[in-house]
């Protein structure tokens, strides 16, 4: 038995998916905070994100070679796991459900910011460094950091090209 649901409500559940999930960044985010310092709590997130981003390009590298997909920038969204559909534009600053959940916690807990600035550049430059194996990739507007929209370029990279990412730990 086929089962409809409206764009609306498809919308809706995409949304407050993503939106728990920023909750639960927040939570892991706060605790770690909490029991290592402001500082080791950066460094650990970071590498965490750097390690999750990692694999999850390496997907978006099978997909994109199993579907004649070319590895380049403009090809990211094609071959990402990011439901799109809970992105809303004509939401304005809410456009993307982690920034609206991470600027409600901002607000109380301002400390959180280079967090959740953190999480988007640091997830965002590695799938389009490790994806393209060519360019990197700059945040230059974010709703966590005030903007009302998310801008990024990529630009060609020379040393992504040798193997150097941005957010690589130390070593790799």
């Amino acid at each position: 038995m086929e089962e409809n649901i409206s764009r609306e409500r498809a919308v809706s559940e995409v949304r407050g998916m993503a939106e728990q999930f920023a909750e639960l960044y927040f939570a892991f985010v706060r605790a770690l905070r909490s029991e290592l310092g402001e500082a080791r709590a950066m460094e650990v997130v970071q590498r965490v994100l750097y390690v999750r981003a990692s694999e999850r390009a390496e997907k978006m590298i099978a997909r994109a070679e199993a579907e004649g997909i070319a590895r380049t920038p403009e090809n990211i969204t094609r071959a990402s796991d990011v439901p799109y559909l809970g992105w809303d534009a004509s939401l304005g600053r809410d456009h993307c459900p982690y920034g609206k959940a991470w600027n409600a916690r901002i607000a109380e807990f301002p400390w959180f910011r280079p967090f959740a600035r953190l999480y988007c550049d640091v997830t965002d430059t590695t799938i389009a460094e490790v994806f393209t194996g060519n360019h990197t990739h700059q945040l230059y507007e974010n709703v966590v950091l005030g903007d009302d929209r998310c801008a990024r370029r990529y630009d060609p990279d020379p040393d992504v090209a040798r193997g150097k990412r941005t957010y690589a730990p130390k070593g790799e």
